[in-house]
Order: C-alpha cells, then sequence, then structure tokens
C-alpha cells in the first residue's frame, strides 16, 4: 500500500512540475507590411543555430564562458526549422509574394537567389538579447554576397521579457534580411 501512495504522489508532484513549465514560441515581426514587390524566386536553406538551441530548454549566458538552461522554459518546436518558417513567411509578406521557398524541398524548378543563413549568438547576455548573425545570397549565376548582422536589445532576466525582446531581435534580422535582397 506504501508504495502505490508514493507512486500516485510521485505522479502528482510530476503532473504539478510540468504544467508549471512555459513553453514559448519566436513570431518575429508582426503586421509586416509590403515594402517592394520583387520578381525573382527566393529559397531559404534552413537557418543555422548555436548548439544550444538544440536543447528543449530556453538557454542563457551566464558570464564569459557558461551557458545555462532556464528549466521551466521550453521552446516550442525545433527552432531551427521554426525560424526559418517565420523569415520565409515575413518575406512572402514583405515582398507580396509566394515566391519564397525553403530551399531545396519546396523548390521544384530552380530559384533566383539562394539565402544560406547562419546564427552566431541569439541570447540573453547581462542585461540584453544578442544576436549575431551572417548570411548569403547566391544568385543563379553563381554570384554570392555575403553580409553580417549584429544588434542588442535591452532585457531584463524575467524569461517572458526575453523571448519578447529575442522576437524584437529576429524582427530586426528579418527586416535585414529583406533589405539585403531587395
Amino acid at each position: 500500500m506504501k508504495i502505490i501512495i508514493t507512486i500516485m504522489i510521485g505522479v502528482f508532484l510530476l503532473g504539478c512540475s510540468i504544467r508549471s513549465k512555459g513553453y514559448y514560441l519566436l513570431e518575429g515581426a508582426k503586421n509586416v507590411q509590403t515594402k517592394r514587390h520583387l520578381n525573382q524566386s527566393i529559397g531559404i536553406e534552413n537557418i543555422t543555430l548555436p548548439r544550444y538551441f538544440n536543447q528543449a530548454n530556453v538557454a542563457i549566458k551566464e558570464g564569459e564562458n557558461r551557458i545555462s538552461f532556464i528549466s521551466n522554459a521550453a521552446w516550442v518546436s525545433q527552432m531551427n526549422e521554426h525560424l526559418t518558417g517565420v523569415l520565409i513567411s515575413y518575406l512572402k509578406h514583405y515582398f507580396n509574394t509566394s515566391d519564397v521557398y525553403l530551399y531545396p524541398w519546396d523548390v521544384s524548378r530552380g530559384v533566383d537567389k539562394k539565402v544560406h543563413i547562419m546564427i552566431e549568438s541569439f541570447i540573453f547576455s547581462g542585461r540584453e538579447v544578442v544576436l549575431d548573425a551572417s548570411w548569403e545570397i547566391v544568385d543563379k549565376r553563381g554570384k554570392k554576397v555575403a553580409k553580417f548582422f549584429h544588434t542588442k536589445v535591452p532585457s531584463s532576466s524575467d524569461t517572458k521579457e526575453i523571448v519578447k525582446q529575442m522576437d524584437v531581435a529576429f524582427s530586426q534580422f528579418e527586416e535585414a534580411i529583406a533589405r539585403s535582397l531587395s
């Protein structure tokens, strides 16, 4: 009987801890207004993220060489796939076109421009969210253009605020990529 009661208490406590976990999603820019019309097709490769995004939990930087994870804050989905989809949606709205694809899987024909994106750092550190990234645009003729992006967005250490400011930083990043494709 003691074993059954112990198991029931354990299951109850596990259920409480699961419910107390917050799940987060980055959405990027909201209310995107068309800026330019683009008469080209664009292929976006899956975004490459730092290894700490392989973990389900939200990462924060503590000091020079230490990354920790917020135990009660997890990402809803695989972040590289999710952020790639968010960017594709943003670019479709920005350019008012449906010719922005996940490359190469959603493309049945060639694209006019292919974009490879690598985010080197996207993390809360100190009192700010830092986003460092680079991307390379390759056109049909093989001409390459490389760009670098850096931003810092002030944030408190509250998890909801960190995620909100990550959205702000990613929105700035989306805008920079769109301008470079124009």
